[in-house]
């Protein structure tokens, strides 16, 4: 099944609610992503730890030839990030971080979007042409995924700006690459610390919001007011 496919897959019988944020469950994400392609696999690169003890954790999950890395900060109860996170924790975030990777190759990525139901097959836009994807053989990956370097806390600067960098997966203008680029930015603001990683994630990627605002308004002004609302609540702490 390819990804016009998955992405119409109903999953509200699988998901829950907490704190206002909708999950899926991963064992159900699994199993689906394995009746699509029996030959999926993943793995989850190293986590970054940033200079306030939080963590943030990666699941790469290759289908249908393609790889595709969702990142996850390790939370609490509340969705705030936990400083200096117990195994647990970690494990539960790696858990959501596969559900999530799997999202982006369509299986439940409009939960993501805020919706409550899949797309409509017959509302689905043209297809664009496809871009070249690298392929696999042997069951791994031809390439190799540079392990992040640990952030240190510094005198100045706890998370230099140039860590404050999105990549968008997908062709631009797809709905994967909206919603990498919306998952990228929740989970990058739930482990903000101060008002200048704000500011150094919205610089930083400046060109990437410039594009979305022609391909998708309604989620950029949706991106913009977290944006406004985590800054300010970080410049009264």
């Amino acid at each position: 099944m390819e990804y016009k496919e998955l992405r119409q897959i109903d999953v509200s019988k699988y998901t829950e609610k907490k704190n206002g944020l909708t999950y899926l469950s991963w064992a159900w994400a699994v199993d689906q992503l394995l009746l699509a392609d029996p030959k999926a696999h993943w793995f989850y690169p190293e986590f970054q730890r940033w200079g306030n003890g939080t963590v943030m954790v990666f699941c790469t999950v290759v289908a249908n030839d393609i790889a595709r890395t969702a990142q996850l900060p390790v939370m609490d109860y509340r969705n705030k990030p936990i400083a200096e996170p117990d195994s647990f924790a970690v494990n539960t975030a790696m858990q959501r971080a596969l559900a999530k990777a799997i999202a982006l190759h369509g299986i439940g990525l409009y939960i993501y979007n805020g919706e409550d139901i899949p797309p409509d097959a017959s509302e689905e836009p043209v297809e664009k042409k496809r871009l070249p994807v690298k392929t696999y053989a042997g069951g791994k990956p031809n390439y190799v995924i540079p392990a992040p370097t640990e952030i240190k806390a510094q005198a100045a600067v706890t998370s230099p700006s140039k860590e404050w960098q999105i990549v968008p997966v997908g062709q631009e203008g797809s709905d994967e690459w909206v919603a990498g680029i919306k998952i990228g930015v929740e989970s990058m603001l739930a482990v903000a610390s101060k008002a200048d990683d704000v500011a150094n994630l919205f610089k930083n990627n400046r060109s990437l919001f410039d594009a979305l605002k022609t391909k998708d308004e309604a989620v950029y002004a949706e991106l913009m007011t977290q944006f406004s609302t985590t800054k300010k609540a970080l410049m009264k702490e």
